[in-house]
């Protein structure tokens, strides 16, 4: 029986097979599972870190101009950004400001993205959003939020055009989430808790930019988001095109948006983000091996025999 789920069909989950007799197609087959599991799973710490750790990772907004420098090619690849005002962070108590992004949030948003994409795309940083943190200094009001965006969005632009495997994403400066609040809720006696509960309970804006008509014929619009709709609660928002939602709605709002604008691109040659192939290899062979599944799954078995 074959199950949607890669690694449930691997041979190592039956033990009724007798690991001497598998045949050598199934012993590589397992081992090209795992060189993907094992890029996947660094691709996850990595955004991780860019998410829920130091400033040093992520794009950082100190002031209403938004001038960033090279930190903005961080807004590549990516289809729209995700706006962190002070008051859905958490910090220390005597804190001067603060300055942590939920892991939760992330965690929920990951797993999210990853359910509703069809084989999602890791490479070269690409990812449902990029993570905007707004320090005390930096824009407080949605104007000033979309002012800030625009200037980020050019300095991607800018970069992106002298750099290899990046681009700006054309629904980057059409869409962006704003997350203003830390609404989820997660009580369990037990201490453990539910992502999609996370995702169901955490609430986002989602603003349209005034270029809203990107160079697509995909129209973007809000529409299909009304059904959703929560209570704005704020008081910057008049002549502005935006929605409260749930976070799980707006990430698969987003997803669906850049499916279809990709499905109208040029599907152009797809490189692969080396930085993500750490598989261990044995003595005496060069790393470059770990850059394609069959050769590094032959290595690994011939090490083994």
């Amino acid at each position: 029986m074959s199950t949607s789920i890669p690694w449930m069909d691997s041979p190592w989950r039956n033990p009724a097979i007798v690991f001497e007799d598998l045949p050598e197609s199934l012993i590589l087959e397992d081992l090209k599972r795992s060189w993907h599991f094992q890029r996947e799973a660094h691709f996850r710490w990595m955004q991780k870190v860019i998410w829920t750790t130091n400033d040093c990772y992520r794009v950082v907004l100190r002031d209403v101009e938004g001038m960033v420098g090279d930190i903005a090619k961080d807004m590549c690849n990516k289809p729209t950004a995700f706006y962190w005002l002070q008051s859905a962070q958490t910090g220390a108590p005597n804190a001067a400001e603060k300055s942590n992004i939920a892991g939760k949030v992330f965690a929920a948003i990951y797993e999210e993205w990853h359910q509703s994409s069809i084989g999602p795309n890791i490479e070269f940083g690409h990812f449902f959003a990029a993570p905007v943190r707004i320090t005390a200094t930096g824009p407080s009001s949605l104007p000033q939020i979309l002012r800030a965006h625009s200037s980020l969005f050019a300095q991607a632009q800018h970069i992106s055009s002298n750099t290899d495997n990046y681009s700006v994403h054309p629904l980057l400066p059409a869409v962006i989430l704003v997350c203003d609040r830390r609404d989820y809720r997660v009580g369990r006696r037990d201490g453990c808790f539910s992502l999609r509960e996370v995702a169901s309970t955490q609430t986002v804006l989602v603003v349209l930019t005034e270029t809203s008509q990107i160079s697509t014929d995909v129209h973007v619009t809000l529409d299909h988001l009304e059904r959703f709709a929560l209570p704005i609660e704020r008081a910057d928002c008049t002549g502005l095109n935006v929605l409260r939602v749930p976070l799980d709605i707006a990430v698969n709002f987003v997803v669906e948006l850049e499916g279809r604008i990709d499905e109208q691109r040029k599907p152009g040659i797809q490189n692969l983000d080396t930085r993500l192939c750490c598989h261990a290899t044995p003595v005496g062979c060069k790393r470059e091996i770990t850059n394609d599944p069959d050769t590094w799954a032959g290595t690994m078995r011939a090490e083994a025999m």
